[in-house]
């Protein structure tokens, strides 16, 4: 055989005859090695790195091919038979499943009665353009929680609103990280603003209470920042009709790996139950958009290669076929040709069951989406010499690659000695 001017003992076939021998267990990995002399490589340098970002493309063409087979047949059929436990009631209470085997959970009911919340100032409501009339120059004051007071300092400038100085002790509070919250509430209505400050932690335990005083000046009391307008609280809720139990944050664990957290009370309760893990569903969506933007984008790159080219068309073609029924289920396509999500409509059909009867329904009929798809990918992941060119390998394809009669594309020539079984391997 004849590589690159040189005359080599070693043919397509024996290569391929080797690595079956090695593939089928009859020939030790480890006792068969190769010398580099036996395929000398191209000394072009442009057409060798030509060659390596050929195979690179097919390598990547190949697993994004793969990945695409995976995702359609994960949404195909288990992505909805994957059960969690969920809520009757989001609004009311979320729940989050970390357990392995929901159908070992017993449904459950659940009644907030009051969710943890922890203490609240709300001061005074300003006119939000006048001119603050308090202590102007350096005010200072303190904050005291959980046993450590905190020191501020808050010039207040002269022409200085009501506004401004909320604003300055908000920025001054929050730059400090004591645990305590502050926000500045404008009511465009009545054009007044409040400075609102809250506890971080929620619960009735006195540690994530705070007190505020003023040390000079008469920031706090001119802006009612020390007024108390909700002392923390804890959560209140039941199980199953049970006592009243009590925490001192909004989530709990209720056993099983079932954990819930409280959103607002309500006066019935929430049921908890096994169904379908649509958190999976999404991620398993968003795992088919990756590896079809995956393959689209190695292909269409490829604008010097017809048979890559071809490979991006059909892609498009199949899009186009079903971007109707697509986008009722939140997938649409970019101008470029890349598969987007919107999030709003993919929920949606998440939770109304048109995404399961989408890919249910597809996969089942000759012509449906998953189908397509599924075929085309299986298709470049076995056959993947009809999505490049030869003339992309910068010299003639047999010349430098081989295929191994499994599908993969080897280039000899560029490997080092001992390397090529292990790269089959």
């Amino acid at each position: 055989m004849r590589i690159n001017g040189n005359y080599s003992n070693y043919s397509i076939y024996s290569i391929n005859s080797l690595y079956s021998k090695m593939y089928q267990g009859s020939m030790s990995l480890n006792s068969t090695k190769m010398n580099r002399s036996m395929f000398p490589a191209n000394n072009a340098q442009g057409s060798k790195q030509f060659g390596e970002d050929a195979v690179k493309y097919v390598n990547n063409i190949k697993s994004a091919s793969k990945a695409i087979s995976g995702a359609v047949k994960d949404l195909s059929w288990s992505a909805f038979t994957n059960k969690t436990m969920t809520s009757s009631n989001k609004d009311v209470m979320t729940v989050n499943y970390t357990g392995n085997n929901a159908n070992n959970v017993s449904p459950m009911t659940v009644k907030v009665s009051q969710t943890a919340a922890g203490q609240q100032n709300d001061g005074e409501r300003m006119n939000s353009a006048a001119s603050y009339e308090g202590s102007g120059g350096k005010n200072q004051f303190t904050i005291e929680t959980g046993g450590k007071t905190t020191q501020f300092e808050v010039n207040v400038a002269a022409g200085d609103t009501n506004k401004d100085v909320q604003q300055k002790m908000a920025d001054a509070i929050n730059k400090a990280g004591t645990g305590v919250k502050a926000t500045v509430e404008i009511d465009s209505a009545t054009k007044t603003s409040m400075l609102k400050l809250e506890s971080t932690n929620t619960g009735s335990d006195p540690k994530n209470s705070f007190t505020v005083k003023d040390v000079t000046g008469d920031l706090t009391a001119r802006t009612g920042a020390n007024e108390i307008a909700r002392e923390g609280r804890d959560a209140i809720y039941s199980v199953n009709g049970g006592a009243e139990r009590t925490s001192q944050s909004n989530t709990v664990n209720l056993g099983n790996g079932v954990s819930a957290t409280f959103n607002k009370a309500s006066d019935e309760a929430v049921t908890i139950s096994r169904g379908k893990d649509m958190n999976y569903v999404k991620s398993a969506v968003e795992n088919l958009v990756k590896s079809y933007n995956d393959l689209y984008a190695e292909a269409a790159q490829k604008t010097n290669d017809p048979k890559a080219q071809n490979l991006a068309s059909k892609m498009i073609n199949i899009s186009k076929t079903y971007s109707g029924s697509l986008s009722s289920i939140g997938i649409g396509f970019s101008n470029d040709g890349r598969m987007t999500v919107d999030d709003s409509k993919l929920n949606a059909a998440a939770e109304n069951g048109k995404l399961e009867a989408f890919f249910k329904d597809n996969n089942g009929r000759n012509f449906g989406f998953t189908n397509q798809l599924s075929r085309l990918a299986d298709n470049v992941s076995r056959n993947t010499s009809n999505y490049v060119s030869s003339s992309m390998f910068g010299n003639n394809l047999s010349e430098n690659f081989a295929y191994t009669g499994f599908g993969d594309l080897i280039q000899y020539n560029y490997l080092s000695a001992g390397s090529l079984f292990d790269y089959l391997y």
